[in-house]
């Protein structure tokens, strides 16, 4: 499904790609195993798609295929039902076009670079002239435009060929389209499954590594393409994030229908889907917007002071900067009081990773007020602070004591105890850390 060109769904012959190997997978167990779920879509809230992580493509430009179909934003062509997002052909007169259907993207909100994703989809009757598809692009796409994003179809349907052949609701397609030496280079292979596809939800996967692509349908191999440097020296594209793309097209080139009057799939024609799921492989990358709310990267806006209003008399000042080489540092200090009543406190350093920064501890003692006397003081182990935001003014932080903190403090563990900001420092106009 390509944003703006013909689609090509067979190889296109260029040189330097007869490395290319798929169909292995037939014979071989090389179906990767699914990781830890990192995000999910789960379409189990709201009427319409959530706008924190879905936008819509708009218009009925043809999208460089000659489509025939008007994308919207309107709840009839893209809402929320029983749990599945419905994807709705309607046959009218919209946006100078004779039908209307959706696209929705994740650009820019929920990206990711390897992984397993998957789709749970319960697709239209076809026949003839439905286009659905679930597919990425990569994020890079405003920027340098497609191919040079990179494109990867994790399956589409609705072929002019499989038409032709009878097997329209049971063909499956795989592509992946990128750039080779200045113009487009594409790679596809097709699955026809033993039913339609049309008759109930159907799992399709893609396992996405540093040296392959590999497509499945309901675990049954699709697709293979092998993208390390060794195999694909110009395949950087599929080495960078990419986001989600679920649409249903009508008519255009890679039907071969390019009038309504062609058009002869039951309408309104939907595509629904239970979910989306991204699993960590070991090399998963999550980035976007609504990534980063979900996890958001400690910075310049986390510094000032943050107490439990349920135990306000204790609390902490907490900066967060660049040291002096501009890497991200954190310092800790905690206002706090021994078993005895005493008012006492600590402080450290440590280095943010994503919502989460971790602190040792450290306190001096044999200070007198007045007389201090450096030969005096020592620095005894405080033990172990955790923080972890969930957004700019909220968070938890956790406290391993030390041995000494323990025996000498009666400092005891304390396991999430909730925090809020007190007031805070407002970071330099511009200034963020690098992330």
């Amino acid at each position: 499904m390509n944003p703006q060109q013909t689609v090509t769904h067979w190889i296109e012959i260029l040189p330097g790609i007869g490395w290319l190997t798929a169909g292995l997978c037939a014979w071989l167990p090389c179906m990767a195993l699914a990781g830890e779920l990192v995000w999910s879509e789960e379409f189990n809230s709201g009427d319409v798609p959530d706008s924190t992580v879905w936008s819509y493509d708009l218009g009925s430009s043809g999208w460089g295929n000659a489509e025939l179909q008007n994308y919207t934003d309107r709840p009839e062509n893209a809402r929320i039902k029983d749990g599945a997002l419905v994807i709705t052909v309607l046959e009218e007169s919209s946006g100078g076009a004779s039908f209307s259907s959706a696209r929705i993207r994740t650009q820019d909100k929920v990206t990711f670079k390897y992984g397993t994703i998957e789709a749970r989809i319960k697709m239209p009757d076809l026949a003839n002239g439905l286009w659905p598809a679930f597919w990425t692009l990569g994020n890079s796409f405003s920027e340098v435009g497609w191919p040079a994003c990179g494109e990867l179809d994790i399956v589409e349907m609705g072929s002019g060929t499989a038409i032709a052949q009878g097997v329209v609701n049971r063909r499956v397609g795989s592509t992946a389209h990128w750039e080779h030496e200045g113009t487009h280079a594409s790679y596809g292979l097709h699955l026809d499954a033993a039913a339609d596809l049309d008759d109930d939800y159907h799992i399709f996967r893609m396992t996405w590594t540093p040296e392959k692509v590999e497509t499945f349908l309901d675990g049954t191999p699709v697709w293979v393409m092998e993208i390390d440097s060794a195999n694909c020296t110009d395949c950087t594209e599929f080495h960078e994030p990419h986001f989600i793309i679920l649409n249903v097209a009508v008519g255009g080139n890679y039907p071969g229908i390019h009038t309504p009057s062609g058009i002869a799939a039951p309408l309104p024609g939907e595509m629904r889907v239970d979910y989306v799921r991204i699993y960590d492989d070991g090399n998963t990358e999550m980035g976007g917007s609504a990534i980063d709310a979900a996890n958001p990267v400690i910075g310049p806006a986390h510094s000032g002071s943050w107490y439990n209003p349920a135990q306000s008399g204790h609390g902490f000042s907490l900066e967060f900067g660049p040291d002096f080489l501009g890497n991200p540092l954190a310092v800790a200090y905690w206002f706090a009081y021994d078993d005895q009543g005493n008012p006492m406190f600590m402080m450290g350093t440590g280095t943010p990773e994503g919502n989460r920064v971790e602190i040792d501890l450290v306190s001096p003692v044999g200070m007198v007020f007045g007389e201090f006397d450096p030969d005096s003081v020592t620095r005894e182990d405080g033990g172990t602070l955790v923080f972890e935001f969930s957004d700019r003014d909220n968070g938890v932080f956790s406290y391993t004591p030390s041995e000494f903190s323990s025996q000498d403090w009666g400092h005891s563990a304390i396991e999430a105890m909730p925090i809020t900001r007190l007031f805070g420092v407002p970071a330099p106009a511009g200034f963020e850390l690098p992330k």
